[in-house]
């Protein structure tokens, strides 16, 4: 168990049909870690802003993960920062309920992580990619806990390596998890 609160902030618009996620989740709650659906918070296009930044308060890390879509989160990722990272609340930095926390991105990507190069297919890091988060972190006052990725493409990978994809992502979240404490 955690000695620390964290949060972590599931991102898929489809997590319900997430086998990533049906992995991932009851070994990440294993650890003490309090879960929150994105797609289960929203209602006719909006957030429950005031109960979402509560839950955030309360933790000391953040992990929010998604698929990335596009070179980016999903749009419902987007509207969470819209919505939740509010002037007088998140920034300015001196006065953010974020200030002195950590962010960590958790990523699933459909293309194999060697190909996120300078001279990959994608042609970009994952953290050239990521970097307007760590900006985001940053200018909140949050710590930057960085990226734990792994490749998640039901049509490239057999069953076997999903599953070993999926568990050693949550390890190394665990393990990142645990470093904080």
């Amino acid at each position: 168990m955690s000695n620390h609160n964290s949060l972590f902030i599931a991102g898929n618009p489809h997590t319900d049909l997430s086998g990533f996620i049906h992995i991932v989740q009851p070994i990440i709650r294993a650890h003490g870690t309090e879960w929150l659906t994105l797609a289960d918070e929203i209602e006719d296009g909006k957030f429950d802003v005031a109960a979402i930044q509560a839950k955030m308060v309360q933790a000391d890390v953040i992990v929010l993960h998604f698929p990335l879509y596009w070179y980016s989160p999903p749009a419902l990722v987007k509207l969470w920062l819209d919505s939740i990272l509010t002037f007088g609340w998140a920034f300015p930095r001196k006065r953010s309920m974020l200030l002195g926390k950590t962010l960590f991105v958790s990523v699933t990507t459909g293309s194999s992580l060697s190909s996120f190069q300078p001279d990959g297919t994608n042609r970009s890091t994952l953290n050239e990619l990521l970097l307007p988060l760590e900006r985001t972190a940053e200018y909140c006052g949050m710590q930057w806990g960085g990226i734990v990725a792994s490749q998640w493409n039901a049509e490239s990978l057999d069953e076997a390596a999903l599953k070993a994809n999926a568990k050693l992502h949550a390890k190394q979240l665990v393990e990142s998890l645990s470093e904080q404490e």
